[in-house]
């Protein structure tokens, strides 16, 4: 049983084996909620074997959130939102929420940079987006404030424009000041534009 808890630590530290998937950088205030209590950022197990999350540490180089004790499955999806209640009040308890120490990194909303580590210290992912990520010609990405979250599109795909969008998903039950659905995104979900 201990050889089984050692391999599958040394397995959670594994660069890839969980990713960045979806992030709600700029939530729109209006039918979502305010920046610093809406926020979130989605994590994906995409290795074989369930990873225990405890040590692991998100930052932008500002604060940092320091996730406790989760055993996250293969092939799942988690939450770790800048706040539990008004998270849980906009999309329902049925999304695996992390538990988290530390302070918020609160997200830029023009420009940022994710960082994702394991507990010893190892960079295991890195996520630089920005406002134009999504954008459709001279319009401005949905991500950017317009209610979308940002998707990735591949979960083994790179951390640039090219696999990453807004969310597609418009099942959210709050319309917008024009009666217009609003997407939040798919936390705990797979993503709207996943290929």
């Amino acid at each position: 049983m201990l050889f089984f808890l050692i391999i599958t630590a040394l397995v959670s530290q594994l660069p890839g084996d969980i990713v960045i998937n979806e992030v709600m950088y700029n939530p729109d205030g209006s039918t979502l909620g305010l920046d610093e209590h809406l926020e979130w950022i989605e994590i994906y197990n995409a290795s074989a074997e369930g990873i225990n999350l405890a040590g692991m540490m998100i930052s932008d180089g500002n604060n940092q959130v320091f996730l406790s004790h989760y055993l996250l499955a293969p092939d799942t999806y988690g939450v770790i939102p800048a706040n539990d209640l008004s998270f849980t009040a906009a999309y329902g308890s049925d999304v695996r929420l992390i538990p988290w120490t530390g302070e918020w990194t609160r997200l830029r909303n023009s420009t940022d940079e994710i960082i994702l580590y394991s507990e010893n210290g190892t960079v295991m992912e890195t996520l630089r987006y920005d406002q134009t990520w999504g954008a459709s010609g001279t319009e401005p990405s949905s991500a950017d404030g317009d209610g979308a979250s940002l998707e990735r599109i591949s979960a083994s795909g790179p951390n640039d424009p090219s696999n990453w969008q807004p969310s597609e998903d418009f099942a959210n039950p709050t319309p917008d000041n024009g009666g217009d659905s609003v997407c939040w995104g798919t936390p705990g979900a797979v993503n709207s534009i996943a290929e």
